[in-house]
C-alpha cells in the first residue's frame, strides 16, 4: 500500500507541474523541481511495489495511509473541477497550458519607443509601483506600460479611470492586484487593454484628489488589491492594444531593462 500511495503522489506530482494550474500554486520557475520530486517519488513507489518488504500492520500506519490516499482522491477531484471553471479573471488552462507552465518573454521591443518627440521607457505597471512604494526619486520622467483598464461611476465623476495589472510573487493564491488611479484614458472601455505613454502625479492630500485612490474598485479574489494612495498616472497617449498572452506579471525589476 506504501508504495501504492507514492506512486500516486508522485504522479500528481508530475502531472501537475506539466499542467496549465502549477501556478495558481507554485511560480512557475519551480516546476522542474516539483517534476522531479515527483518522477523520484513515483520510482520509489515502484522499487516498494515490485519488491514489498514485510511491514507489521498496525492501525496507526492503516489511518495514516487512509488518509494520504483521501487526500489524492480530493486534490484529483479539485483539479477535475477548477480545470472547467477557470478562477476568476484566469486563463483557461485547457487552452493556456505552455504559456501557464512558464511564461516565455515576447518578441524583442523598443524598450524606449519615441513618440511625439519625447523618449517613454517601457516598464510593467508592477514596477513603477514597487519603485514609488520604495520612495525612490529616480523613477522614469515619461514611462510606457500596459494595463487593463477599470471604469467606475465614481472615478467617471472625477474624470478617471484605474488601470491594473496582478503581480503573482510566488503563486495566484499569493498575488496582488495593483492599480493606480489615472487621467487622459477616459475614452477606454472597461476590460479593455491598453498601452498607456504618460507620467506620474503626486495625488493631494486636499482639494479634487481627495480621497481619489481610496475611490477605486476594490478588485476580486483571491488577489489583494492595491491602489497606490499617493500618485496618479497621467496619460500623455494612448493605445488600445490585445490582452498579453499571459495577463500577469511574475517578474519585477530594479533597473533597466525592466520586464515590461
Amino acid at each position: 500500500m506504501d508504495g501504492l500511495c507514492l506512486v500516486c503522489l508522485g504522479g500528481l506530482m508530475a502531472a501537475l507541474s506539466r499542467s496549465g494550474m502549477y501556478w495558481y500554486f507554485l511560480n512557475p520557475r519551480f516546476s522542474p523541481l516539483t517534476l522531479t520530486a515527483g518522477a523520484l517519488l513515483g520510482l520509489c513507489g515502484l522499487a516498494l511495489l515490485l519488491r514489498p518488504q514485510p511491514a507489521h500492520r498496525s492501525a496507526g500506519r492503516l489511518i495514516r495511509q487512509a488518509v494520504l490516499l483521501g487526500f489524492l482522491s480530493l486534490a484529483a477531484t479539485s483539479w477535475d473541477q477548477a480545470a472547467s471553471e477557470p478562477l476568476p479573471g484566469a486563463l483557461n488552462p485547457a487552452t493556456a497550458d505552455n504559456a501557464a507552465q512558464a511564461p516565455e518573454p515576447e518578441a524583442p521591443v523598443n524598450l524606449r519607443p519615441v513618440k511625439n518627440g519625447v523618449e517613454y521607457l517601457r516598464l510593467n505597471l508592477a514596477e513603477l509601483y514597487i519603485m514609488l512604494d520604495k520612495g525612490r526619486k529616480d523613477y522614469p520622467p515619461h514611462f510606457a506600460l500596459r494595463a487593463q483598464v477599470v471604469r467606475t461611476p465614481q472615478l467617471d465623476q472625477r474624470g478617471h479611470v484605474l488601470l491594473k495589472r496582478t503581480a503573482v510573487t510566488c503563486c495566484l493564491a499569493d498575488s496582488l492586484e495593483l492599480s493606480f488611479v489615472a487621467s487622459g484614458v477616459e475614452n477606454a472601455q472597461s476590460g479593455q487593454w491598453v498601452e498607456v505613454y504618460g507620467h506620474v502625479e503626486r495625488l493631494e492630500a486636499k482639494g479634487a484628489d481627495k480621497g481619489l485612490a481610496q475611490a477605486a474598485p476594490k478588485g476580486e479574489g483571491p488577489s489583494i488589491a492595491l491602489t497606490n494612495p499617493k500618485f496618479r498616472i497621467r496619460a500623455e497617449a494612448v493605445e488600445a492594444i490585445a490582452q498579453p498572452g499571459f495577463p500577469y506579471l511574475f517578474e519585477f525589476r530594479e533597473a533597466e531593462p525592466f520586464a515590461w
